[in-house]
């Protein structure tokens, strides 16, 4: 089992690195902090599930600052102009999407069949963030002065 969680781990953080340079033009790296690093407010939550030889979920928690100017890059806006928040929400979700998607190809390779969840986007208590991100599957990466915890969960599933 902890070589499965270890090779997730790898490919959630080859997908995020990758996706994030591709498609954000954004440099992020991992950060392995001696003491986590904490949320004073309530970051966003872009959560996603997958379906098919193996289920599982994958979560992204980035502050609103970092959220609006991934979008912005994405979108290819000026980051001076003020981004409505739908725009930033669909970003992030489409951000997500292609992250789950390179994960599966770079976890699985790229015979098995996954129907991916619709991703969804939410607030999640400051406090609720700073428990999950002590917990064993997060990842926690770093762009600029902003930090970006990721989480990668897996089930395989039994005949």
């Amino acid at each position: 089992m902890a070589v499965d969680n270890l090779l997730s781990s790898r490919a959630m953080e080859n997908a995020v690195i990758s996706v994030l340079n591709d498609m954000a033009a954004t440099r992020v790296w991992v950060i392995r902090p001696e003491d986590p690093p904490r949320f004073d407010q309530a970051p966003m939550h872009a959560h996603i599930t997958f379906e098919g030889p193996s289920s599982g979920e994958l979560g992204l928690l980035m502050e609103n600052s970092l959220a609006a100017d991934l979008a912005s890059r994405i979108l290819g806006v000026d980051e001076s102009r003020d981004l409505l928040q739908e725009m930033v929400v669909d970003a992030v979700k489409e951000l997500l999407n292609v992250i789950c998607g390179q994960f599966l190809t770079q976890r699985f390779g790229y015979e098995p069949a996954f129907t991916l969840g619709v991703p969804r986007v939410f607030p999640l208590s400051a406090q609720a963030c700073n428990v999950l991100i002590t917990g064993p599957s997060i990842l926690i990466f770093q762009s600029g002065d902003s930090i970006l915890p990721a989480y990668v969960r897996v089930k395989s599933r039994t005949a």
